[in-house]
């Protein structure tokens, strides 16, 4: 019994220790050269053909929200001599519904892999070959992208990094850190700083009022990477300058 009860502990390791694999497409989703692409997630459930089917309708709807999507609200923080407290976000995105129509109508075929806890899907605007070079399963790297320590920074695009830690569940992680990074983009492309100064007890402290009120145009997310070791996800996505505008009847 005891032989046994160590065979089962060596196959468990050994799985354990077997680098998770994804699509290039899915690390590397800047470099395909196909317009605007979109990634859908669904968590892997007992029938795989269901899975995959919910996974392309994520991927259709991440591809509307990237055709143009509106980023408002803010988030509040109280900074004192001591240091500074996050004090509550209203941030809300909203996605035009004309475009949850074209992107089920105007979108090529999926590419779907499954893989061991997650679904992940692959949507394309238009009809475009995804290269086999592209598809091949690549382990995720072991050394930290370059991105990760200093976002890239060109006069035509702005970038933004979000990052998520490990969840119960992979999606969550890559859904968070993916969100993180378009309020990100809001944020470079127009935010405002409002700081109203007071004077409690005789120490100066401030209520920084953050605000965002934008839309961004075919923006997507441009590479992903997961630190093992200290168990964060990262998601680099991009918008291009002139895809930035002001939503309706702001000045």
């Amino acid at each position: 019994m005891r032989s046994i009860g160590v065979l089962i502990f060596l196959v468990l390791f050994s799985n354990a220790a077997r680098p998770q694999l994804y699509p290039r497409w899915f690390l590397e989703q800047g470099s395909l050269e196909c317009g605007l692409t979109a990634v859908g997630y669904s968590n892997k459930g007992f029938y795989e053909d269901s899975s995959a089917s919910q996974t392309s309708r994520n991927a259709r709807q991440n591809l509307a929200r990237q055709r143009m999507t509106t980023v408002e609200g803010g988030q509040a923080f109280w900074a004192t001599e001591a240091g500074t407290a996050w004090m509550g976000s209203d941030l809300r995105m909203s996605v035009d519904s004309a475009a949850l129509k074209r992107a089920a109508a105007d979108t090529g075929a999926a590419e779907v892999y499954i893989g061991a806890e997650m679904v992940i899907s692959l949507v394309v605007s238009g009809n475009c070959a995804i290269p086999d070079s592209m598809k091949k399963l690549v382990p995720m790297g072991i050394e930290q992208p370059a991105w990760i320590h200093g976002t890239p920074s060109t006069n035509s695009c702005i970038f933004s990094l979000g990052v998520a830690p490990a969840y119960f569940y992979e999606t969550s992680s890559w859904e968070s850190a993916e969100r993180m990074a378009i309020v990100g983009l809001a944020k470079e492309a127009g935010d405002s700083l409002i700081a109203m100064e007071k004077n409690v007890t005789g120490s100066g402290q401030a209520i920084l009022n953050e605000q965002v009120s934008v839309v961004l145009r075919d923006f997507g997310v441009v590479a992903r990477w997961f630190d093992a070791r200290e168990r964060i996800y990262y998601v680099l996505a991009a918008v291009d300058r002139k895809n930035i505008g002001r939503v309706a009847g702001e000045p």
